[in-house]
């Protein structure tokens, strides 16, 4: 197969260089595909971080108040 301007087509070439862009376009989909799924993670993290600091408030103002009591107790 011939162009208007006479070069020829290499279909090899061709076949190489679509080959090779399908290859880059799954890896693109992989990397984006692993980002989402690193997002979804991190945002799980930050979740139950938040939740373990609001039990350790807790716990922390609950011994306060049990060292207040035990205070007025043996005094």
């Amino acid at each position: 197969m011939k162009l208007d301007n006479n070069q020829e087509i290499n279909f090899d070439k061709l076949k190489i260089i679509q080959d090779q862009f399908d290859n880059s376009m799954k890896f693109l989909e992989k990397n984006i595909a692993e980002s989402v799924t690193n997002k979804r993670k991190i945002e799980t993290l930050k979740k139950d971080l938040f939740e373990a600091g609001q039990k350790f408030i807790e716990a922390e103002t609950y011994l306060e108040d049990l060292k207040i009591k035990l205070k007025n107790t043996t005094t």
